[in-house]
């Protein structure tokens, strides 16, 4: 199954998921997504700029030395509760600069909407 494929399940087995997206950290740019409606590509251009900043930035420094680490390792993933939606950003433990990002209602159990998402980047971190 391709990545479409993915994340088309992904978003289809989630309830409230309205975007599931893959892209690089480093270029932070989005590859290929799955939506109910396609938004324009300087918005899913800014979702890869916002996992970046959460999961590579300052912010990511300062969550690992608040936690006890030496605050220079990046973060492995991110849920940002806004008053509208769930952001989920996840990097692949295979490549560090892969990453898929999901919006969701504000009323998803982003713990399960992690889990899944996490399954599905391991997924696509297998295929050929």
């Amino acid at each position: 199954m391709t990545v479409a494929g993915k994340l088309e399940d992904l978003r289809a087995n989630l309830p409230g998921c309205s975007l599931a997206a893959f892209g690089d950290l480093k270029s932070q740019i989005t590859f290929c997504i799955s939506a109910d409606a396609k938004p324009p590509q300087e918005k899913l251009d800014a979702i890869c700029v916002t996992a970046a900043a959460f999961l590579d930035g300052p912010l990511a420094r300062r969550t690992n030395a608040s936690m006890g680490g030496s605050g220079s390792r990046h973060l492995n993933e991110a849920v940002v509760l806004t008053p509208v939606d769930v952001q989920i950003f996840l990097r692949s433990q295979s490549d560090a600069a892969d990453v898929l990002c999901c919006v969701c209602s504000g009323d998803t159990d982003f713990q399960t909407a992690v889990q899944q998402a996490r399954a599905t980047l391991c997924e696509i971190a297998a295929a050929p």
